[in-house]
């Protein structure tokens, strides 16, 4: 299995056609993230106290085993405590977003949101995001509502004392902050209390 090449700090084989894959940007830019906050040394460090220091050089092209990323938050949560690694997936999220705001969201229909009133826009934002949503949560899952405020919802299969949830608000903020609105905030609510694994959050406008 995979767990036990990572163990070893060797790449891991592909993943199983059964597990839950994500995209790959989930690893690419939490290290980059990661080496961008504590420096290239102090990174590697880390990562291979880990025995993940095979990451940096990771740069895979298609969809990933899940727990590749599940590892990887748990390691920055054992070596940096919740906080910091909160702040260094937010950090990825971001960085995450503008990807796909180059690469993956067609330039027709980004200019189509900046087009629509707020509301109009985020509820057909929300809706495409929807459709593509496994291919960031993985084995959890990902609804939303459009009240006032509206909120999204995030069941993650990451269970990491809530760290993870500054990697998606990070994401969705990026996001609504290029299509909707400048001065949106995606504020989280609720992040794995309790042994609750959803990381629930506030869409605000300004």
């Amino acid at each position: 299995m995979h767990t036990e090449g990572t163990a070893r700090g060797l790449t891991p084989s592909s993943p199983l056609p059964n597990q839950a894959r994500i995209g790959p940007n989930a690893i690419i830019q939490t290290v980059q993230a990661l080496k961008e906050c504590y420096g290239p040394d102090q990174a590697t460090a880390l990562l291979q106290s880990g025995s993940q220091a095979w990451l940096l050089d990771y740069h895979p092209t298609e969809m990933i085993d899940e727990q590749l990323f599940r590892d990887l938050v748990l390691l920055l949560t054992e070596q940096i405590g919740v906080a910091d690694a909160n702040r260094i997936l937010a950090h990825s999220g971001q960085y995450t977003a503008r990807y796909l705001l180059q690469h993956r969201i067609p330039g027709p229909f980004q200019r189509l949101l900046k087009l629509l009133p707020r509301r109009p826009a985020l509820a057909l934002l929300l809706f495409a995001i929807s459709k593509h949503a496994w291919t960031f949560v993985g084995s959890g899952t990902f609804t939303y509502t459009l009240g006032r405020p509206p909120q999204l919802t995030i069941a993650s299969g990451i269970q990491a004392r809530g760290a993870i949830a500054g990697f998606y608000a990070g994401t969705f903020e990026t996001l609504l902050q290029t299509l909707i609105d400048a001065q949106t905030r995606v504020v989280p609510v609720a992040a794995q209390v309790d042994g609750d694994n959803r990381c629930i959050y506030d869409i605000r406008f300004s």
